[in-house]
């Protein structure tokens, strides 16, 4: 009896045989196919909800829940709650353990990266969250026989390693309506910053962007409120400088959760996504992205994260890679 007391204190450390000590490598090619993807592109999305990977991967809430339940159980994820003063209600996420990415970058890329960058800090995760619900609508209303939506995403801290910092888009997206598309810079704008920082935020995309490009290329402000969407407007409006084929437009967060494509997107204008489009005369056009795209088709891995980029060819040359 006089014993317990010290097995129960030399036991109170991580017991190193337990699950949760053993490291990605060492069971990377046990897991489903599924679980593989959906890690590995955690290394460029950051943070997911059993929602989100229900989309990405798993078809069914309740698998994507059982699964990620496991890979936090194995030590590769990591469960928190994300909320914030603005949206206190929050919701539960995953992301990678430090560990698990560590090994998970070694098992992509076994000689290094090709061209090291540093790492950029992430939005705060309810930011990142809100911005990963419009991905997860974009996938739900791909329609692959209509030729109608998502083609590329590339995520947050991709977008900005692009261009150095010195722009931040939320995500970069390249969307089809059969023969036409165009590139998005995505601000989820969550009606937190001031007047000022918005204006710098729009000096800056017209200071790299404007005249660049022969494709379309838009700056969506995706708003929670049509009072946030006037505000911008009038921003828009009050800094007016030379468009050169840069269009800003807002929309509302609701409609494109419901409809991507339906939805109205508007430069003052009110319109249709299609009505800002242009006719691609590529010869390559890429699959239109649905909800299970990364469940076994590696090539849609491409398409969701910094490799999404290449996919749209007019940026190469000008983005700060």
């Amino acid at each position: 009896m006089g014993a317990t007391p010290n097995r129960a204190q030399d036991g109170a450390g991580l017991n190193p045989d337990s699950l949760r000590s053993i490291r990605a490598g060492a069971v990377w090619t046990a897991l489903p196919l599924r679980d593989r993807h959906l890690l590995l592109w955690l290394l460029a999305g950051d943070i997911v909800t059993a929602e989100l990977a229900s989309v990405l991967v798993y078809g069914q809430l309740r698998t994507a829940q059982r699964r990620l339940a496991r890979l936090a159980g194995l030590g590769l994820l990591r469960g928190f709650w994300a909320a914030s003063a603005n949206r206190p209600r929050g919701r539960h996420a995953f992301e990678l353990t430090k560990s698990a990415r560590l090994d998970i970058e070694r098992l992509a890329w076994p000689g290094g990266r090709a061209h090291p960058v540093p790492e950029l800090p992430a939005s705060a995760p309810i930011h990142q969250l809100a911005t990963l619900d419009l991905l997860a609508a974009f996938l739900r209303h791909g329609d692959p026989l209509l030729g109608e939506g998502l083609v590329a995403w590339v995520p947050e801290r991709a977008c900005g390693r692009l261009f150095d910092g010195f722009l931040r888009p939320d995500a970069l997206a390249l969307v089809r309506v059969r023969d036409k598309q165009v590139a998005l810079f995505i601000e989820r704008d969550m009606g937190t910053e001031r007047a000022e920082v918005l204006a710098e935020k729009i000096r800056r995309y017209r200071s790299v962007l404007a005249g660049q490009f022969e494709e379309p290329v838009s700056v969506v402000f995706v708003v929670d409120s049509e009072r946030r969407a006037r505000t911008i407007q009038a921003l828009l409006a009050d800094r007016a400088g030379p468009a050169n084929g840069l269009r800003f437009v807002t929309a509302l967060e609701e409609h494109v959760r419901r409809a991507p494509v339906d939805a109205v997107w508007s430069d003052a204008v009110a319109v249709r996504l299609e009505d800002h489009l242009e006719s691609d005369s590529s010869a390559v056009r890429p699959p239109i992205l649905t909800s299970g795209c990364l469940s076994d088709d590696g090539d849609a891995l491409a398409a969701l994260d910094e490799r999404g980029v290449e996919t749209l060819p007019a940026l190469g040359s000008h983005l700060r890679t």
